[in-house]
């Protein structure tokens, strides 16, 4: 404690002052200074963990508020029967009968193709002789002349494997088969967080830092994590008559949750079992996969490494610290607690696997993250600046992704 005292009778003005922790009892003739540090101990500022990832892989300027991609599916090669016809359908079975397929389903057969079906026999095949594409009624016949008892009704709904082609010596060409490519789409959204002081603030003394300095700060913040949030939950949608004033075109962008539907699984009590095969879905196609887990959900694999695992203990730290796993077929995932997105009751209990390199980051062209300066109106004696963003996100593939939902406690098995 530092104490500086002058003659109160001299008249002379001095300056007088305790700087000490604490609380202290001051007389008249002293004031006290109080020194603040400048730097502000804030809580978590690196809230938009996918945001930030995206920045750093793909980013793309776009020149329309609605953009769109193409997905197109691999041709399958298992596809479900619906009925044994001709004289399969009789007992004891015949050389020669039909299939038939769902209309979705029949361009991928024609003239020509080697087809099997497993549940029946692997080492008997068959061969097209004629496809109606109206119908889906297939003519095959059995490739080594024999009967095929196909009569059982257990056939009538056998997955038929689409195998090769055979054609004969000098014949034609054959038949162009390919899926059709789907359109999914996209809506670019304006994100703006204002930021704003008095001009009297503006100009004031502060002991820590300047107010609006401070303010841009933290607003960033804010306005990166509110695009983060839209990234995993947002909902697509175009309204040509605003919701705000009702004078302009208005755009939501969607988010991960709502592209995903082929990999989406709800648990209630998620077993080591089930996150294995929801795992194994999500990541089949993916390429650079990263879980973003929720509370409940990461609380689950640590427990599942402290409960299985056997290691050989060289260090005196007690727990696990879990950054990866390792589906069943060998995949290695990253792995992080998303603690300020997934949480609480509801969102605490879901899970997002994205393989990075399928997402893009998407903002209209000379418009991404920027801060448009002194957009108070004529006339206030205030300084108002904003972030405003035009920003969307493309998620290319949905099947290289995968969510998990519901999760509500952690199964043992």
């Amino acid at each position: 404690m530092a104490k500086f005292s002058y003659d109160s009778q001299s008249g002379l003005q001095g300056v007088t002052a305790y700087y000490r922790d604490g609380n202290v009892v001051l007389t008249e003739d002293h004031r006290l200074n109080i020194a603040i540090e400048a730097d502000i101990a804030y809580l978590d500022i690196d809230k938009a963990m996918l945001l930030l990832l995206m920045n750093k892989t793909k980013k793309k300027g776009v020149g329309r508020m609605k953009h769109s991609w193409l997905t197109q599916e691999r041709k399958a090669d298992f596809i479900a029967n619906e009925a044994i016809g001709g004289a399969w359908d009789t007992s004891p079975g015949a050389a020669a009968g039909t299939f038939e397929v769902h209309a979705d389903n029949v361009h991928l057969f024609s003239e020509g193709d080697i087809v099997m079906i497993p549940q029946f026999d692997t080492t008997r095949t068959f061969y097209i002789t004629a496809v109606n594409q109206t119908t889906g009624l297939i003519d095959a016949v059995t490739v080594d002349g024999n009967a095929a008892n196909l009569s059982d009704a257990g056939y009538d709904s056998a997955e038929i494997f689409l195998m090769s082609n055979s054609f004969e010596e000098g014949s034609g060409v054959g038949t162009i088969k390919s899926e059709q490519p789907t359109e999914v789409y996209n809506y670019v959204q304006i994100c703006q967080t204002p930021i704003g002081v008095t001009q009297t603030t503006m100009h004031l003394d502060f002991k820590a830092q300047d107010e609006l300095a401070k303010q841009r700060f933290e607003s960033g913040v804010d306005h990166a994590f509110k695009m983060e949030k839209q990234l995993f939950f947002g909902e697509p949608k175009e309204q040509l008559t605003g919701l705000m004033n009702g004078q302009f075109r208005q755009w939501f962008s969607g988010g991960a949750n709502h592209y995903i539907s082929t990999n989406a699984d709800t648990q209630s009590e998620l077993t080591q079992s089930e996150f294995n095969s929801w795992l194994i879905d999500a990541t089949r196609y993916a390429k650079t996969s990263m879980i973003f887990s929720g509370a409940i959900i990461f609380e689950a694999l640590t427990e599942w490494a402290e409960t299985k695992l056997e290691l050989t203990r060289n260090e005196t730290t007690l727990g696990m610290a879990v950054t990866k796993y390792m589906t069943p077929y060998g995949d290695i995932v990253g792995l992080t607690p998303h603690r300020e997105l997934l949480t609480g009751t509801y969102l605490g209990g879901m899970a997002f696997c994205l393989d990075l390199t399928d997402l893009e980051y998407r903002y209209l062209n000379g418009l991404d993250t920027h801060v448009a300066v002194d957009v108070q109106a004529n006339g206030l004696k205030q300084k108002i600046d904003e972030y405003r963003t035009w920003f969307s996100m493309k998620l290319g593939q949905e099947k290289k992704h995968g969510v998990l939902d519901g999760v509500t406690s952690i199964g043992t098995s």
